[in-house]
């Protein structure tokens, strides 16, 4: 099933508006069309490098309510995502490799 373009294109309007990111990566059950009924949106919202990624995470979760769907956001910069891009214990390489962008700045 693939995800409710509405909602997605709802979630990356109002993350814009709220962070103003570079980039914004649609990755998982959504990205690959494969939403069940108890599946989450997953985005990863990449920010300029020196951005406290777990103040912004916090700030995004507070600021974006309503959309009718669960979902999850990851936040990184673009030197963090260089420098994990091919380690195989972090997410970064399948979301690069599976993911899609959905937002470019």
């Amino acid at each position: 099933m693939q995800p409710d373009t509405n909602v997605i294109d709802q979630l990356v309007e109002r993350i814009v508006e709220v962070v103003n990111p570079l980039k914004i990566i649609l990755f998982g059950s959504a990205a690959r069309g494969e939403m069940g009924p108890d599946s989450d949106v997953d985005v990863l919202v990449v920010m300029p490098n020196g951005v406290h990624r777990r103040r912004t995470a916090q700030h995004l979760y507070r600021e974006i309510r309503g959309l009718g769907i669960p979902f999850d956001i990851l936040v990184t910069t673009p030197e963090i995502l260089e420098k994990n891009k091919n380690n195989i214990g972090l997410i970064y390489q399948t979301i690069l490799r599976e993911g899609k962008d959905i937002y470019v700045a």
